[in-house]
C-alpha cells in the first residue's frame, strides 16, 4: 500500500501523535512523518 496525508500540525510531537492514531499500524504497516517543503515558484 502507499499514499500520503497532509496533516497541518503546531510540531513534529504533535504531528507524530497525530500520525500513531494510523490503522495502517496496526497490521504491521510504517509510516514516514516528514516536515512539508514549499517549494519556490
Amino acid at each position: 500500500m502507499s499514499g500520503y496525508t497532509v496533516i497541518e500540525a503546531d510540531s513534529d510531537d504533535e504531528a507524530l501523535s497525530v500520525a500513531k492514531k494510523c490503522p495502517f499500524l496496526d497490521i504491521g504497516g510504517s509510516l514516514e512523518v516528514s516536515e512539508l517543503i514549499k517549494m519556490p515558484g
